[in-house]
C-alpha cells in the first residue's frame, strides 16, 4: 500500500519540484529527520525514514550513503556526540594532565600537587623538598576526575545529548543515513499510480461527480487522507477510491471504514491486476467496487485473487522487463 502522503512525496520527486530527500541533523538535539519528505506525509504515515527505506527496498527509490549516526540505547535519542571516557568507571570527565613521578620514592601525582610556590616543589608522597626537577620524571597521562584513575589513552565513547549517558560505540544503535532519489523504474511506477488515480477522477467526472485527488475526508475520528473523493450533490451520492499495487484484506477494511464514516461507496483499484485473499469477502459485504488499472491508466472490471504477497511480477518488475526489451 502507498498512502496518499507517500504518493505525494514520490510525485514531488517525479515532477522535479524536489530533487532528492536528504537527511537533516539538528545541531542542538542531534535528531535526524527528512523534513522535505515529512511535509508531504500524513499524520498516520510511519516516520519519513521508515517510508523512504521501504521504498528503497522496493527499488522505487535509490539511496546514496551520506554518513552514520548513533542512537542512544537508553532513551532512543539520535545523533550521539563523540567523546572519550575513563576505562574504569566510564566517566567522560577526563583531563589530559602533566604528571610528576618522584624518582626517590616513586610517588606519582599531577604537577600542581608538587608545586608549593614559584619554582618550588615538594613531593606530596614523602614530603621531600626537590632541589631541581631532575629529581622527577615527567609525563602526560589522562586523569579521570571522578574515580582518579590514570591512563595513557582514554576509551572511545558516545555521549547522549538528551539523557547524558555515555556508552561504548558498540553498545549503541548504529544508523546509516542516506539521501534518496527516484529510480527510472520508480518514476514509471509513480506515473502508473498517478495515471490510475487520474483515470478514476475522469471516470467519476464523466458520471457527473465532482472528484478530487489526494485529499482528505472529515470523519468523527478526524481527517482521513484518501486517494480520490467524489460527490454528486444533486443525487446526494459520494465515492471514496483507494489505489494500491495489490490490495490486501487490511486495505479493503480500511477503505470500508473510511467510506462508511462519510456515507460513501468504496472503490478499490489495483494497479497490478490482482487482489489478496479476503478482499472479495469485504467487498461483497461493503458494496465495494473493485477495478484493475492498466499501466496506461485505463480501467477494467476483471482482476485475479492470489494468496501470495507477490504472486506474479510486481508492477516494478513489469516496468523493468519492458525497459529491458529492445
Amino acid at each position: 500500500m502507498v498512502s496518499p502522503g507517500t504518493l505525494t512525496a514520490l510525485t514531488a520527486l517525479a515532477d522535479g519540484s524536489t530533487a532528492e530527500y536528504e537527511p537533516s541533523i539538528d545541531t542542538d538535539t542531534g535528531d535526524v529527520g527528512y523534513p522535505a519528505a515529512e511535509r508531504h506525509l500524513n499524520d498516520d504515515d510511519p516516520g519519513a525514514y521508515q517510508v523512504l527505506e521501504s521504498l528503497a527496498q522496493r527499488e522505487i527509490l535509490e539511496k546514496t550513503f551520506v554518513e552514520k549516526v548513533y542512537v542512544c540505547p537508553s532513551c532512543d535519542a539520535e545523533g550521539m556526540q563523540y567523546t572519550t571516557a575513563c576505562g574504569g568507571c566510564g566517566s567522560a570527565y577526563t583531563v589530559e594532565t602533566e604528571l610528576f613521578e618522584h624518582l626517590a620514592c616513586g610517588h606519582i601525582a599531577p604537577r600542581e600537587e608538587f608545586e608549593v610556590g614559584v619554582e618550588e616543589y615538594v613531593c606530596p608522597g614523602c614530603e621531600a623538598e626537590l632541589e631541581t626537577l631532575d629529581e622527577v620524571e615527567r609525563g602526560t597521562r589522562h586523569v579521570c576526575q571522578d574515580c582518579g584513575s590514570y591512563f595513557e589513552t582514554p576509551e572511545h565513547a558516545l555521549r547522549c545529548r538528551e539523557c547524558s549517558e555515555v556508552f561504548a560505540p558498540e553498545d549503541t544503535i548504529e544508523r546509516v543515513l542516506c539521501r534518496y532519489s527516484l529510480t527510472d523504474g520508480g518514476r514509471q511506477w509513480v506515473d502508473a499510480q498517478l495515471a490510475a488515480r487520474e483515470s478514476v477522477v475522469e471516470m467519476l467526472e464523466e458520471r457527473g461527480f465532482e472528484a478530487e485527488a489526494d485529499t482528505t475526508v472529515h470523519t468523527d475520528a478526524g481527517d482521513q487522507p484518501v486517494h480520490v473523493y467524489a460527490e454528486d450533490i444533486l443525487l446526494d451520492s459520494r465515492i471514496v477510491a483507494s489505489i494500491h499495487e495489490r490490495p490486501v484484506e487490511a486495505d479493503a477494511l480500511h477503505l470500508r471504514d473510511v467510506a462508511t464514516a462519510v456515507d460513501a461507496r468504496p472503490f478499490l483499484i489495483t494497479t497490478l491486476g490482482s487482489i489478496g485473499a479476503g478482499v472479495e469477502r469485504v467487498a461483497e459485504s461493503a458494496d465495494m467496487r473493485i477495478l484493475s488499472a492498466e499501466t496506461d491508466g485505463g480501467l477494467r472490471n476483471d482482476y485475479q485473487v492470489t494468496e501470495n504477497a507477490r504472486p506474479s511480477q510486481s508492477l516494478m518488475q513489469r516496468i523493468a522487463s519492458a525497459v529491458r526489451q529492445p
